[in-house]
């Protein structure tokens, strides 16, 4: 279950860099989409940030007892939690700059969409064409 989960957030991670490069590359997103990631968006962060402002119980060793079997347990289970490779804690930080990353791309998106928009409406109406979108 652990792999998926990572698994999971790597998958995040790599649409972020994906939508990243479409972003600059001129991808546009219209105003009710890019609201609707963002809102999205704003969600997962709030989310990821208030696990992460109690993320330091995680990091200490659980009152598992003094069988000799807990003592194995007890700094293992704190390692899962601050590993820098695989920790959870490292995971959800990644996590919460990718929704940073994307947020910003998203706003970005929106930006072009209605620059090219805004071309377009201008070209119409230069071409003598109908108002309807003024």
């Amino acid at each position: 279950m652990a792999d998926a989960f990572f698994a999971g957030l790597g998958g995040i991670s790599d649409a972020v860099a994906r939508f990243s490069a479409a972003a600059s590359a001129g991808v546009g997103v219209n105003e009710s989409g890019g609201q609707a990631l963002l809102k999205a968006i704003d969600t997962m962060h709030d989310g990821v940030t208030d696990a992460l402002a109690k993320a330091d119980r995680l990091a200490q060793e659980p009152p598992l007892g003094t069988t000799p079997a807990a003592q194995v347990y007890k700094p293992f289970l704190a390692t899962i939690a601050t590993d820098p490779v695989q920790g959870f804690i490292p995971a959800m930080r990644k996590f919460q700059e990718d929704l940073v990353t994307f947020r910003a791309d998203v706003e970005k998106s929106m930006a072009t969409y209605e620059e090219v928009d805004q071309g377009a409406r201008q070209g119409i109406t230069k071409a003598g064409g109908p108002t309807l979108f003024a």
